[in-house]
């Protein structure tokens, strides 16, 4: 036996005993035969043993080596509460000792453990504990955990044995053994703390060997695994968040091999947007590649491989809709279907991405940009030699499962991105050759080592974070330090509420929001420039069953969408995971995951545009919604100060309501306004009368009343000159037209620019709604010296006053009240001159940035304080 005694040990181990004194001079002896020159101390913790031979064993080996082996006898605390008491004595006693290993009663270690234990410990600094192999005796079995260290893995797989060597600042930062653990997994529960304090283990594979008996404190505890789950998750909760462990993921374990095959270049990622993106040769990669099928639970490289050029990537970068194309892949790919994407112009300026149905084996995947393919792919065809199916990528009808995905894009972003030569599938053709013609390749057939591997997980960790989404692909979009928020939407096309939520993440975006777009019920959206400008990313989602009404339950007679009820919420809540803040605008069935978002810590918002009327003239709609799911939202953004009074008075705490009301619907520059509004005054007065009509033409907005009215201005002989803007393609559910506005021409609306110019052009507009709130119509035909005629419903009184700067009508006198005044002010100019200079005084301080201003100081109170410096865009 060497001489371990020194009085300055730099190593101490720790023995707990409790039932195991038929044992314990085995695992002593270990110890005592370490061939280990640097000083080495025994502490033997009897934490209340029964058995009497235990404490005179302890006794003997205390007296027998009393500068190497220290005896202390407790009560019957559990096993962390002895490794603790051993632990405190060494801190306190033993300033020398620089690492504790903390050794079981019924284990033992070979001669040469601790040395080399000690020397992986010192050779890294970033290192503050070496955990084993795990060599099973009794029941024999031998685990290889080798590899990188990984916390991920660790959340959900204990990889760190007890008998691991542990540096003394662990200890001296507090971090001990949970007595609550009582019943297994403590160590476990002590590396995760380990790690969470910034600590990292590393796999060297010293030689302990662990006694496996079939029944044991591991068994017993394998029947306590809900409790424990339970315990696991509650201590860790930051660690189990979606937002930690994805940013884990692109450190460790990236899922996305990006090859970008104009340059042979490999990027490693999940978001790709994000900091910490590994580059490789292709010429590393193959060897990576190889290296992860011989030893698989070493090395890993991504399961899902991307081949396409850097232009196409910065393309889909810059028109914002990157990570919504790779998550739409990965959706489609699964572990045994290759995902391609086709780009198409689209010539009504929409955007849209979807499954493209294969007609007569068009074979649409070989003029793909970007193509995806798993990695259990490639690994059997060049593993068995089967190189066909691979190959066969380039045909019509491949032998490989191909989904393909169309992305059709307005005209102007069609033309930054699209390059005929930029196809993808002769870059999996290279890769795949030049993997296949590997000098690393032969290497694969051959069994390295006696051990099966301990850690099945690696390669595997993008499988993990899917848990909490009923394992639908996480989004692949990191937090970062922006102060994101994500507006949901059911739809895109331009109308009311659509509007409103584009003008407020405008007026948010002002004061350093960065807002995000996601559509929830619809892949095929309205898309122009403002949106592109305004939104940092767009996100179509949409899930089939999404707008399905099939529900029999309703609240205060508003029918509950059965998605929020009973739909499969994973698939939209892991696309939301990276988010600060979610808003609502009217999504409907979207009520339904809102409380799932706020339990992961994202702040939700229901923004409310108004109170829909059903066919009988009862309130009902998105508002009632919210009031059904009222718990599940931390605030409530109502457009109008009416609004949000009624949401008190329908039990809506008013610390919950923050009233953003709307200001003008669309960006313009002063000059062109100051220009329609001088351009009007200078007209004939004895021109026709020009009037407007902007918006859906649909019951709510008082279609038949508009049709009736411009039906009595002729039969009257007022010279009246009409103009519509916008129409019934605008509406899901559109009202067939009567007769007189069937015969006038429709515009539609794609752009700020026809708006502008319609609202320059009229003298008056018109708006008989039978129900509104605050509609952006009102507001916009002010600012532009436009005299609206409105009806006097929802909020609208907030801004126009009847004969102050505008004209108001009860509903019943619509018509009536509308012809009259249009007839006066077809004679009268100067009233109508007197309406619109009220109307644009009214309009002078009203914007998107200072209406938007309650919300942000409530927004930035919900935030760290690391999110609320200045990030810009």
């Amino acid at each position: 036996m060497n001489d371990l005694a020194t009085p300055d040990p730099e190593l101490v181990v720790i023995i707990p005993i409790f039932k195991h004194s038929g044992l314990l001079a085995e695992a002593v002896e270990s110890v005592l035969k370490q061939q280990f020159t640097r000083g080495l101390h025994l502490v033997l913790v009897n934490d209340g043993c029964p058995f009497s031979e235990t404490h005179e064993l302890c006794q003997d080996y205390a007296f027998t080596y009393p500068e190497t082996v220290t005896y202390l006898r407790q009560s019957n605390d559990g096993l962390s509460a002895a490794r603790n008491s051993g632990i405190r004595h060494v801190l306190e006693y033993i300033p020398s000792a620089e690492a504790i290993y903390l050794l079981d009663a019924d284990n033992r270690i070979r001669p040469h453990s601790l040395s080399r234990a000690k020397a992986s410990l010192d050779a890294d600094p970033s290192i503050d504990w070496i955990y084993p192999d795990i060599d099973m005796f009794g029941l024999a079995s031998a685990s290889d955990y080798g590899g990188p260290y990984s916390l991920l893995i660790h959340s959900v797989m204990n990889i760190c044995e007890a008998g691991s060597l542990i540096h003394r600042r662990v200890f001296e930062a507090g971090v001990l053994f949970d007595t609550s653990f009582n019943i297994g997994w403590e160590d476990w529960d002590f590396f995760l703390c380990a790690a969470e304090k910034g600590f990292r283990g590393k796999n060297v594979s010293f030689g302990l060997q662990y006694r496996k008996r079939p029944e044991s404190m591991l068994a017993e505890s394998r029947r306590e695994t809900v409790a424990l789950d339970s315990a696991i998750l509650k201590k860790h909760e930051r660690l189990f968040q979606t937002k930690t462990q994805i940013q884990l993921e692109q450190t460790e374990a990236p899922r996305y091999a990006i090859h970008l095959i104009d340059e042979q270049r490999v990027l490693y990622c999940v978001d790709p947007e994000a900091a910490g993106t590994r580059t490789l040769s292709f010429a590393e990669f193959d060897k990576e590649f190889w290296h992860s099928v011989i030893a698989p639970g070493h090395v890993r490289t991504p399961p899902l491989n991307i081949f396409v050029r850097r232009s196409f990537l910065e393309s889909l970068s810059k028109a914002r809709i990157l990570h919504n194309v790779l998550w739409k892949m990965e959706t489609a790919a699964g572990s045994d279907c290759v995902s391609s994407l086709a780009l198409e112009e689209n010539p009504e300026g929409r955007l849209s991405l979807s499954v493209l149905e294969d007609v007569d084996g068009e074979g649409r995947h070989r003029d793909a940009l970007l193509t995806m393919v798993p990695k259990p792919l490639l690994k059997p065809s060049l593993m068995d030699g089967h190189v066909d199916e691979i190959e066969s990528i380039v045909e019509v009808k491949p032998t490989l499962k191909v989904v393909t995905l169309k992305l059709s894009v307005p005209e102007r972003v069609y033309r930054t991105v699209k390059n005929k030569t930029d196809t993808s599938v002769s870059g999996v053709l290279s890769a795949f050759n030049g993997l296949r013609d590997s000098k690393w390749k032969s290497a694969s057939g051959v069994r390295w080592g006696h051990r099966t591997p301990g850690i099945s997980l690696r390669g595997a960790e993008h499988t993990l974070i899917r848990k909490p989404f009923e394992n639908e692909p996480v989004y692949p979009r990191l937090p970062n330090e922006k102060r994101n928020v994500g507006f949901l939407f059911s739809l895109i096309e331009f109308e009311g509420v659509e509007g409103v939520g584009l003008q407020i993440a405008r007026g948010l975006r002002a004061h350093g929001w960065t807002p995000h777009a996601v559509v929830l019920g619809s892949e095929d959206i309205a898309f122009n420039q403002e949106w592109q400008e305004v939104f940092s990313s767009i996100n179509l989602v949409s899930e089939p069953d999404y707008n399905a009404q099939t529900e029999q339950t309703h609240y205060f007679g508003t029918e509950i969408p059965s998605w929020a009820t009973r739909g499969q919420h994973g698939k939209l809540l892991s696309t939301l995971q990276w988010l600060d803040v979610a808003i609502n605008f009217h999504g409907g069935a979207a009520v339904g995951m809102m409380g799932q978002l706020r339990q992961n810590g994202i702040k939700t918002l229901n923004c409310l545009h108004l109170n829909d009327l059903s066919a009988l003239g009862m309130p009902n709609g998105d508002t009632y919604l919210g009031l059904a799911y009222e718990h599940a939202f931390d605030y409530f953004v109502p457009c109008s100060k009416t609004l949000g009074t009624w949401l008190h008075g329908m039990g809506v705490p008013l610390d919950k309501i923050v009233s953003v009301q709307n200001a003008p619907g669309f960006e313009i520059d002063p000059k062109l306004t100051a220009g329609g509004i001088a351009a009007r005054k200078s007209r004939n007065p004895s021109d026709p009368l020009r009037v407007l009509f902007l918006g859906r033409l649909d019951h709510q907005n008082g279609l038949d009343h508009l049709n009736n009215i411009i039906m009595l201005t002729r039969t009257e002989r007022i010279d009246i000159e009409w103009r519509i803007l916008g129409g019934s393609a605008l509406a899901k559910q559109a009202a067939t037209e009567p007769v007189e506005v069937s015969a006038l021409e429709k515009l539609p609306v794609f752009t700020p620019a026809e708006p502008t110019e319609a609202y320059a052009w009229a003298d008056v507009v018109v708006l008989l709604s039978r129900y509104e709130e605050l509609p952006l119509t009102v507001l916009d035909a002010l600012r532009a010296g436009a005299v609206m005629i409105a009806t006097d419903v929802g909020a609208i009184r907030e801004i126009l006053q009847d004969g102050v700067n505008g004209v108001l009508l009860p509903e019943p006198k619509a018509i009536s009240g509308a012809v009259e005044a249009l007839k006066r002010f077809s004679l009268r100019r100067g009233e109508l001159e007197r309406l619109s200079d009220a109307g644009v005084e009214e309009m002078q301080n009203r914007s998107w940035t200072a209406n938007v201003e309650p919300l942000v100081r409530v927004l930035d109170g919900s935030l760290p304080s690391s999110k609320l410096a200045p990030t810009g865009k």
